[in-house]
């Protein structure tokens, strides 16, 4: 054999180690740069101490296989490895010292080149440092395999790494089991506990049936309450999206904030869809926020969601999800929209396109009689609940221009991008609080462009619009400029300036119809029938062109909502428990660590570059760790002297026994191969039956609050979504134009 015969560190009879982790350590070095793996063989141990007198290291192709006694059907079997090489090193217990006393070098193997020794298992070793590398990835949702490679280009290629991908598979693995050890339910308490003793203003709840069966959990962190104090008048609930293979519904409450974007006001895992499912979902909503209910709320057409609505709150305006009415319209109607069919268009323009109630009733009965579906029973539904979702109905009542649940499949879209089919509850919480994080960056941009950009003004010399510039938030600034910009096209067709009250009829130039406004002159207070104030709360045209004839050049202070404005998030938020909400009670911790990262990677990278540098440092940071480790321990002593413990999981919390199944959800089930499937035959002899279709998880629930019901759904893709939710000419809707960050992707329908 061809051997290198200046290894530096090559055994030698009677060389000492001072343990037998150094002694272990050398050979596995003395393996690598000879190039042969390693592995432990026996050790012998004083049967009155116990402790190890002698240990024997081999190398990894020491001894031979045993007997193969796997089936000859085997198509691809594993290879050989085994040589029985005779390479070993053995050490012993002498004066207090782990000495040599045995060493044969010769292999009967070829070694390993330099370029590959890096593969052999004990050469590989995933680091404290990689391990937080790789858990980082994962929490960022970044791909293994986009993750393997970034670390080897960091480490200079895929040789210089110290593991394979494999290695990261099985560490992530091994990693998500351990994580999973007390189960869902104690996964999930904990994570609750975890959250607490960040900040004590997290809330959640969690409702169980009688055999003490987790059904229902919901969730809501400080930032969500603090949104929902400022922004919660307008709320969206969507519910058309399962988590995982368990089809259990995830349930998203959300809203709109100062830069009409998505703010989350709470989460629920959900058992089912049943009306006391929602009910249990509503009230728990409401505790914890302060009872606080909103004015309108926006669903999809759900009965047993709108049952426990009107249970819960009865006083809020509940509006139906245009959307989803018009994917339940196809679903129902679709045989009258062939064939060139204008049903569509004019069922739209019921929905969107008429904002008075008598031509409602027109156009809704002259739909009836064209189409000859005057008895159609989904139709005489839908008519009956026409205060949820006509536009001359939604006018009376204050929506913001939300017109769909949207913004909540929106959110609901992002979490199903980073979302698996086995997601256990640790990594579906982990995603989730990746969109959450990405929702409010998009926040903390919209308010940098606020600050940062001025909005160009149509018309500079106007000083509402320069009042308004600086008071609304860039995006809401220019959808009142839109309004602004009408007035010009808007013109009194008739005024009357006799009562205390006075009444115009405004017009426009560029389309038909009239709108009445009444202005008080003593408190400069304005109304008009298009009621766009009252729904978005921003004037329109209408009322600017009322204003301008009564030489009102600046918007009155009544008529600028403060959730519109800059100054939107002033004001101190209190929990359910009566405690200032802080979003994040360790700020001056997170800064600290900010500014302690920055400085030592930019010191890494200096000191890296030559030796002297990179041994300073490396000494320097050894010392200090020390002396903070020190410094951390006596303050952990006097935490446990004045009596400070850690939250623990309290008796109510650990009752629970685990996750309530759902009836009809199957098994997940290793699909088998033809070869598997052949074997299987020849030792039962039998017809194999249809594998993995008949094997359900059986369901029982003998009492409410939830009993059980399957998820319905329907698989209706359609192709033309864009068409549905083109929305109808109408310049009362121009807030509903908006984009949500998000698309429509999932149809559940009801």
């Amino acid at each position: 054999m061809d051997y290198n015969s200046n290894i530096e560190f090559k055994p030698k009879i009677g060389m000492e180690f001072d343990s037998l982790d150094e002694s272990w350590k050398f050979w596995v070095e003395y393996g690598g740069k000879t190039g042969f793996g390693v592995r432990k063989h026996y050790f012998n141990k004083n049967k009155n101490t116990g402790f190890i007198t002698s240990y024997k290291y081999v190398c990894c192709k020491e001894g031979v296989r045993k007997n193969d006694k796997r089936e000859s059907s085997t198509l691809n079997p594993r290879l050989e490895t085994r040589t029985n090489c005779k390479v070993r090193m053995g050490v012993t217990f002498v004066d207090n010292k782990y000495k040599v006393n045995e060493f044969i070098e010769e292999h009967n193997h070829s070694l390993h080149i330099q370029e590959t020794v890096h593969m052999l298992s004990s050469q590989r070793k995933i680091t404290e440092v990689q391990a937080y590398e790789i858990d980082l990835a994962e929490d960022v949702g970044l791909k293994q395999k986009s993750n393997f490679q970034l670390m080897s280009k960091h480490a200079g290629g895929i040789d210089g790494l110290g593991y394979t991908r494999l290695d990261a598979k099985n560490y992530i693995r091994s990693k998500r089991q351990r994580s999973m050890v007390y189960g869902e339910v104690g996964c999930l308490m904990r994570y609750f506990q975890q959250q607490l003793s960040k900040n004590p203003s997290f809330y959640h709840a969690n409702q169980m049936d009688v055999e003490e069966q987790i059904t229902n959990v919901f969730w809501a962190d400080a930032r969500m309450l603090i949104d929902y104090e400022y922004f919660g008048d307008v709320v969206s609930l969507d519910t058309t999206y399962c988590t995982n293979r368990a089809y259990r519904p995830l349930a998203i409450f959300s809203g709109f904030n100062h830069h009409r974007g998505a703010v989350i006001f709470g989460a629920a895992l959900l058992y089912d869809e049943t009306a006391s499912s929602f009910k249990w979902l509503f009230e728990t909503f409401l505790e914890a926020h302060k009872q606080k209910k909103p004015l309108t709320i926006f669903t999809d057409q759900d009965q047993a969601m709108a049952k426990a609505l009107q249970e819960v709150m009865p006083e809020v305006f509940h509006g139906l999800c245009t959307w989803h009415l018009m994917q339940n319209g196809i679903k129902h109607l679709g045989n009258l929209m062939k064939d060139g069919s204008h049903f569509l268009t004019d069922f739209k323009r019921c929905m969107y396109g008429i904002d008075d109630e008598t031509r409602f009733e027109e156009a809704w009965s002259v739909l009836l009689v064209q189409y000859n579906i005057q008895e159609n029973t989904w139709l005489q539904f839908t008519y009956n609940i026409k205060e949820k979702w006509a536009a001359c109905y939604l006018n009376k009542a204050f929506t913001l221009g939300m017109r769909s649940t949207q913004l909540s499949e929106s959110v609901n879209s992002d979490v199903k991008s980073c979302m698996k089919p086995d997601l256990d509850i640790m990594q579906f919480f982990k995603h989730f609080e990746q969109v959450l994080e990405e929702k409010r960056y998009n926040e903390l941009r919209c308010e940098f462009e606020t600050r940062q950009k001025l909005p160009r003004l149509k018309l500079e010399s106007s000083p509402m619009l320069r009042q308004l510039s600086e008071i609304y938030t860039l995006t809401i600034f220019h959808l009142f400029q839109v309004e602004f910009v009408l007035f010009a096209a808007a013109y009194i067709k008739y005024k009357n300036e006799t009562q205390p009250l006075f009444e115009y009829v405004v017009g426009r130039i560029d389309k038909e119809g009239e709108w009445r406004v009444t202005f008080n002159p003593s408190t400069k207070m304005i109304s008009c029938s298009c009621r766009k104030f009252e729904m978005t709360g921003l004037l329109c045209c209408h009322a600017v062109k009322v204003y301008d004839v009564q030489d009102v050049k600046k918007l009155p202070e009544h008529y600028i909502l403060n959730r519109w404005t800059r100054k939107a998030r002033s004001g101190v938020v209190h929990d359910c428990m009566g405690n200032e909400v802080e979003e994040d009670p360790k700020r001056e911790s997170t800064e600290r660590y900010r500014k302690l990262c920055m400085m030592l990677v930019r010191l890494a990278t200096e000191a890296s570059v030559h030796q002297s540098t990179f041994s300073l440092v490396h000494n320097s940071v050894c010392d200090l760790t020390k002396q903070v480790m020190e410094m951390r321990l006596t303050e952990v002593s006097q935490d446990n002297n004045s009596g400070v413990r850690t939250s623990s999981i309290g008796p109510s919390m650990i009752q629970a026994k685990g996750f309530k199944k759902r009836n009809g959800v199957k098994k997940s089930r290793r699909l088998k191969s033809w070869v598997e499937l052949q074997a299987k035959r020849r030792k039962t002899n039998l017809r194999v039956e249809d594998i993995g279709t008949h094997d359900e998880l059986p369901v029982s629930c003998s009492a409410p609050p939830v009993p059980h019901a399957c998820l319905q759904t329907t698989g209706g893709q359609f192709n033309f979504t864009e068409l549905l939710m083109a929305q109808f000419d109408h310049p009362h809707h121009s807030l509903e134009a908006m984009d949500f960050n998000g698309d429509i992707s999932n149809n559940a329908l009801e």
